[in-house]
């Protein structure tokens, strides 16, 4: 079972951050009508607000407009998906710090202003950022008033579904001067899941769930990235009738479905009456962050929904 500490860590990677949100879409093509894609990728979009040539005008998941005076340069990353976009960007430059749970080697020098929840305000207050990204919710109202009452600007951000990765990656390169390589970035990241597409189409379907830490464990449905991953990746979500984004399911519901394989993360444990007769397969931690190694998530999730795929494409 996963510790009260790893679960944070799971939430502040961006995993259980769709229980604030709203069913998303999945479309590719629908992400062009989101209102924080237009203003970012169509000057002359719908979303457009007037400004001077080098203001910098990004939409946050909230409606806010964050206005800066030209690309950002001292940016404090509260959601790890985030600080990992940010790096793929060659942004890494620009942050100023970052939380707790950000521990790759690219910023590990950087100072930590502690969760990702309810931050260290006074550490945060004397890195001096520019903007703060943070996520876009109900769970820490505090933080986000004290930043409007200081001065801090703020970028919330909600990574629920795939296209909200996309969307993520544009925001974030136009708020560190980085549109041409998040153009590119988004355009990779596309490619690598059609591929997966491709590769899986003539498979036959696998029913599946996807189960995180907990007791009793949490089930990813539908409308999240996870569940969208596999489902892309050749399976069918037994717990398609969710009416939640995640939510905990009880041994009895999980054994009464016809599963196939369950995944899981790497480290928890699950009733064994659960498994017994079911294939089960432990995904590592990086599979579960909604940025943009979700393309290399894909082939990783395609594999274990089919032993036999042939090792292309990661």
């Amino acid at each position: 079972m996963l510790t009260r500490r790893a679960l944070a860590g799971a939430l502040l990677a961006g995993l259980l951050v769709p229980l604030w949100a709203c069913t998303p879409s999945t479309d590719r093509d629908a992400a062009d009508d989101d209102p924080a894609a237009g203003s970012l990728a169509d000057p002359g979009g719908p979303n457009h607000v007037e400004g001077s040539s080098s203001e910098i005008l990004v939409q946050g998941h909230d409606g806010e407009i964050l206005r800066l005076r030209g690309p950002a340069t001292r940016i404090v990353s509260l959601v790890p998906a985030s600080t990992e976009t940010l790096v793929r960007l060659g942004a890494e430059d620009r942050l100023a710090g970052r939380s707790d749970y950000d521990t790759a080697a690219a910023v590990a020098h950087l100072p930590s202003v502690g969760g990702g929840l309810q931050p260290n305000l006074e550490i945060l207050r004397t890195l001096e950022p520019d903007v703060v990204v943070a996520f876009a919710g109900e769970s820490d109202l505090r933080t986000a008033r004290i930043l409007d009452q200081i001065g801090v600007p703020v970028l919330a951000l909600r990574p629920t579904a795939i296209r909200d990765i996309r969307v993520m990656i544009r925001q974030l390169g136009h708020l560190a001067g980085a549109d041409d390589e998040a153009v590119r970035l988004v355009g990779q990241l596309d490619a690598t899941l059609d591929a997966v597409r491709t590769a899986v189409d003539s498979l036959p379907r696998v029913s599946f769930v996807y189960l995180l830490g907990g007791t009793p464990p949490l089930a990813a449905g539908p409308g999240t990235f996870l569940s969208e991953l596999a489902t892309l990746a050749g399976g069918v979500n037994a717990l398609d009738d969710l009416d939640a984004l995640y939510a905990p399911v009880s041994p009895e519901v999980l054994r009464e479905r016809e599963i196939q394989v369950i995944l899981m993360t790497r480290g928890s444990r699950v009733d064994a009456r659960v498994l017994e007769g079911r294939r089960t397969v432990e995904l590592p931690g990086w599979v579960e962050i909604p940025g943009p190694e979700v393309g290399r998530a894909a082939w990783t999730v395609a594999r274990a929904l089919h032993p036999g795929l042939a090792e292309s494409g990661s």
